[in-house]
């Protein structure tokens, strides 16, 4: 405007940064969704996570899943703002281990996440458990590619994961794709595998719908992607 004076640096960064970060969300648009940030430049979800203090009993329960001490992750944190959701989210945990090999039970996991693009989730995992799993680098981009590479997984593992692409693409088993899984495992397991699934896509749901941010050393898709991605 004519006669007005220019705004000095100190009054101009607040619109600066704001101005700033929207180009860089609109040059990335087209690929990457754009966060809110805290005041230390990290992006943070659309859902304010807990902060310490944490509750006793909130605090008990982080301790008991991550360890004393150790920083719980962004998808508990998040869920625990609500003191419902956060009830119902630790009490629908499958990883006991009673029922599934931890390797049987971290394709599932991978290959859910994998289908539903939560990278959150997946990476979480493969950090986490990959190794455990004796899931080998191959094995791990395997999770990741669609349709399945014929001859990478044994056929109990081919039978989980074929199940898993059913029931995300038609919520539904044929009777061929069930009568694969009856093969290898008995009314309790199949009870498992469903549930299971259904708990990731819950988390998948939460992860993408929240967009949160990746865990600082958790592995990314860009790392094992090879050709064509696991489709919606």
């Amino acid at each position: 405007m004519i006669g007005r004076r220019p705004l000095s640096i100190d009054e101009a960064q607040p619109w600066l940064s704001f101005i700033v970060i929207d180009l860089a969300c609109y040059i990335f648009s087209s690929d990457y969704p754009c966060y809110t940030f805290d005041s230390g430049g990290y992006a943070m979800s659309r859902i304010k996570a807990l902060n310490e203090p944490y509750p006793d009993e909130v605090r008990a329960d982080f301790d008991k899943i991550m360890g004393v001490g150790v920083p719980p992750l962004v998808l508990f944190s998040t869920v625990a703002c609500s003191d419902r959701a956060w009830r119902k989210f630790k009490g629908g945990s499958l990883l006991d281990g009673s029922l599934l090999k931890l390797r049987q039970r971290e394709l599932v996991i991978n290959r859910v996440c994998a289908r539903t693009e939560c990278e959150y989730e997946w990476g979480v995992h493969v950090m986490a458990f990959a190794q455990a799993a004796g899931l080998t680098r191959e094995e791990v981009a395997g999770t990741l590619e669609y349709p399945l590479r014929p001859g990478l997984w044994r056929e109990e593992e081919a039978a989980l994961l074929i199940a898993i692409d059913a029931l995300h693409d038609r919520a539904a088993l044929s009777d061929e794709e069930f009568l694969a899984l009856r093969k290898h495992f008995d009314d309790d397991q199949i009870l498992e595998i469903l549930m299971l699934a259904g708990f990731y896509r819950t988390v998948s749901y939460i992860a993408n719908g929240l967009l949160l941010p990746l865990e600082q050393n958790a592995a990314n898709f860009s790392e094992y992607r090879k050709g064509r991605p696991a489709e919606h």
